[in-house]
């Protein structure tokens, strides 16, 4: 399961265990923003945020959430972040730059327009 229905890969960024409650907080994410997105257009900035870590969220995820993001409005600002922990799985390595440019490029590939991602030598974006 991916970002698009609840399972490994939220529980994995997350760290919650059950996979039902899980699944619904990930849905009432969505909830929100798809709410925001068609009500408050134009009057309200809607940002989203998503971690990055190949360790943890593959390239066909990053895809797909973007695909979904784009569908609600491809105006929204998405913000990746080069995650890598500082007190919990420390053996993760953070991405480097040229990965996290390979992120932005696949996002801004499925129709979003405003895609920043964080990286070691600082934020890139938008184009």
């Amino acid at each position: 399961m991916s970002w698009r229905g609840g399972g490994t890969t939220f529980q994995r960024v997350t760290g919650i265990a059950d996979t039902q409650p899980a699944g619904r907080y990930l849905e009432v994410a969505w909830q929100a923003v798809e709410y925001v997105a068609a009500a408050y257009a134009g009057r309200v900035f809607l940002g989203v945020g998503i971690p990055y870590n190949r360790e943890l969220v593959g390239l066909d995820e990053v895809e797909a959430f973007g695909r979904r993001l784009a569908g609600v409005d491809p105006q929204v600002q998405l913000c990746v972040l080069d995650y890598f922990p500082t007190f919990r799985r420390r053996a993760l390595r953070r991405p480097r730059p040229s990965d996290m440019l390979n992120v932005k490029r696949i996002l801004e590939g499925t129709g979003l327009r405003t895609v920043v991602v964080q990286t070691a030598i600082g934020h890139i974006g938008p184009s």
